[in-house]
């Protein structure tokens, strides 16, 4: 009798067993495991949001750069290229972070890894290498690189800005309080800077007068002066002295606290024989470098940046 009964119960669970089995299967069939996926993710990535303030004080007080705390910014961009390892632009905030941590190599190999977009060059991968191999006196590759940020598609690189998840944490930071379009204005200008220095210290001259004038019909431009120096720098090595003083004038009628204009000047006076205005122009030279203006010279501003 027990045996049947056992028999009867034992029939009933392995029923009910199918059935739970079935069930089960038909359950994994109606959910979608892809959208569970890419909320876990979701939520993943969202706890691991950093405060964005001292990286966006970081990028525009130079004396801060020495007391950063990186691993925060560092596991953040490296979790989201984990998930989305073709991100761009996560790939150059992680450049950026990398190199100021001191893993310049893996910086380097960021920004190579997002020089550009369906063939279009987008602006800070190509504006940051340039800058570093500017710092390791690599003119020929910083030129290179410079070049191709100044020739980028801005437009490009804004709209990539504009449309990133990390970049919208960084702008709703309570410490960006900056207009996009006047700091990649101003990243251009010093683009120009850089690149014009690094022409300069290959000694192609032609060039750098091409590129100088380039920068000058861009009125929107900041750095105007800048641009008139190094024209006039240009004309000055190739020994076209009244060229030179020209345009050395006009940078002085834009910044008059440049040191290294009326160096130059002084120079051409003594040239000329007129040691009167030449030891006025190098007196003035050396009481404004005492003064350490930082915005003096004009290429001792390279540095990454990534708005």
């Amino acid at each position: 009798m027990y045996k049947k009964l056992f028999s009867g119960v034992q029939w009933v669970f392995s029923r009910v067993a199918v059935v739970y089995i079935v069930l089960f299967i038909f359950c994994l069939t109606c959910v979608d495991t892809k959208m569970l996926d890419m909320r876990i993710k979701i939520r993943h990535l969202n706890d691991a949001i950093p405060d964005f303030s001292n990286m966006i004080v970081f990028s525009k007080v130079r004396h801060e750069k020495s007391a950063m705390n990186w691993r925060l910014y560092k596991d953040y961009f490296e979790l989201i290229l984990h998930y989305m390892p073709d991100d761009v632009v996560t790939g150059q905030l992680l450049g950026y972070v990398d190199f100021y941590e001191g893993q310049e190599q893996k910086a380097i190999d960021l920004f190579k890894g997002s020089l550009s977009v369906k063939g279009q060059a987008l602006f800070w991968s190509n504006y940051n290498l340039g800058v570093i191999y500017y710092k390791k006196g690599m003119w020929p590759q910083s030129a290179d690189y410079l070049f191709k940020a100044i020739t980028s598609n801005l437009q490009l690189t804004v709209l990539l800005m504009e449309n990133s998840m990390v970049y919208k944490q960084i702008f709703s930071s309570n410490a960006f309080h900056y207009s996009l379009g006047d700091e990649i204005k101003d990243a251009q200008a010093h683009a120009y800077i850089l690149l014009l220095s690094s022409l300069q210290h290959m000694g192609q001259y032609e060039k750098m007068l091409a590129v100088s004038n380039l920068a000058l019909e861009n009125k929107e431009l900041s750095d105007q002066d800048a641009f008139y120096y190094y024209t006039g720098l240009a004309f000055f090595d190739m020994g076209q002295m009244e060229k030179a003083f020209l345009f050395f004038q006009k940078s002085l009628m834009l910044e008059k606290n440049d040191p290294d204009v009326y160096f130059y000047i002084a120079n051409i006076y003594q040239n000329a024989g007129k040691a009167e205005q030449a030891r006025y122009f190098l007196q003035a030279s050396y009481l404004l470098h005492q003064k350490n203006d930082p915005r003096f010279p004009y290429e001792a501003q390279a540095e990454l940046r990534f708005f």
